[in-house]
């Protein structure tokens, strides 16, 4: 089967850049409340709880919508690949280490220390990925860039079939394997270690989801199977949060059991939402005029940058919900803070990249 051609103007890789953009909002949004509260029938923690979990697609499904369009792609120089693809992303990456470890040490941590002391200590949090939380994406991403060159030409000469074989092969070594490790362990007490499992590291990582996205992008899988993935998705929406109720009862703090970007309730809310929005592609493309369009594409194209730049906003104008808030006053206060850091950190986004230099700087020429 070869690879279905596919129109320049891709509706559905936009809509699903923003809702992972708005859904890692509501994820660092509702962290502060789970990890405060520790009562797990509390209006505050079950409405965290359920935000923080059906959001929990959005990681995945940014590396399945990189790999959709970065193995496309036709490389025939390593050198203006790395110029071109990794070094906008490496730059944004020093400058924001740069401004959210300033307000870390400075304003949060208070540290007194000298400009010597400062900058061996940056660089040693840089080199060792010990900065702002979500920056780690940005290391990761980079990661994965630095395969493409290889990558891309390797799933272009590979059928279907191998494709398919290689996503099976990480599903079941990188979702399914540590889940069971990790049910095993807790239900036995005993580590569940099986050496061939932990060495097949080409099975590992998140160079699976990029391999998956470029996958179901290229190939139409038939309607049973589509079927089958989207019903599993659908219910793992429901499953992960009373799962989650269940085991952090048990544990007595919350447990992020089905919350990893590799938990298998995760994978499949994943594939679900991929799945729904690109069957929704000609029906979009049909209904929405161009305008609505305009503003999605504009919206996708900053979310990038609404990614480095949404914990400075959260910082600055969320409201901090009460753990023992009523049911109202909660869902109200994380819907304000999602939507007012979403939109603010848009309008900034815009302004900041009325400069081309401050566009190359920190967003590296994107959005």
């Amino acid at each position: 089967m070869e690879p279905a051609a596919k129109p320049n103007r891709i509706i559905h890789i936009d809509i699903l850049r923003i809702l992972s953009i708005v859904a890692v909002i509501a994820l660092h949004t509702t962290a502060d409340v789970l990890i405060r509260s520790t009562d797990f029938n509390s209006a505050s923690w079950w409405i965290s709880n359920v935000l923080n979990s059906i959001a929990r697609f959005a990681v995945p499904v940014f590396f399945m919508i990189s790999g959709a369009m970065m193995l496309k792609v036709h490389v025939t120089s390593y050198r203006s690949f790395y110029i071109k693809r990794i070094l906008p992303l490496f730059i944004p990456l020093l400058c924001w280490s740069i401004i959210y470890d300033l307000y870390t040490q400075f304003y949060i941590l208070q540290v007194q220390t000298g400009l010597w002391e400062y900058v061996t200590g940056f660089a040693y949090r840089f080199i060792t990925e010990r900065n702002y939380v979500h920056l780690w994406f940005l290391y990761a991403i980079i990661a994965i860039y630095m395969t493409v060159p290889l990558i891309s030409k390797l799933v272009k000469v590979c059928s279907e079939k191998d494709l398919r074989y290689f996503i099976i092969g990480w599903f079941s070594i990188s979702v399914v394997y540590p889940f069971v490790a990790e049910i095993a362990l807790r239900v036995t007490d005993q580590p569940l270690y099986i050496p061939i499992m932990n060495k097949i590291h080409l099975f590992s990582g998140f160079l699976g989801y990029f391999v998956l996205g470029y996958y179901l992008f290229h190939y139409e899988l038939p309607q049973r199977v589509k079927h089958v993935l989207f019903n599993i998705g659908v219910a793992s929406f429901f499953i992960t949060p009373i799962a989650t109720y269940f085991v952090s009862q048990y544990k007595g703090s919350l447990d992020e059991l089905f919350y990893g970007n590799f938990s298998i309730t995760t994978f499949f809310m994943a594939v679900a939402v991929y799945l729904y929005y690109q069957d929704k592609e000609t029906s979009m493309n049909e209904k929405l005029n161009h305008k609505i369009q305009a503003v999605i594409g504009s919206l996708s194209k900053a979310s990038f940058s609404i990614y480095l730049i949404h914990l400075l906003v959260e910082l600055a104008i969320s409201r901090r919900v009460e753990v023992d808030a009523s049911f109202l006053r909660v869902g109200a206060s994380l819907l304000f803070n999602v939507v007012a850091i979403f939109l603010i950190s848009y309008v900034t986004v815009k302004v900041l990249h009325l400069n081309k230099y401050v566009t190359k700087l920190l967003f590296g020429g994107r959005g």
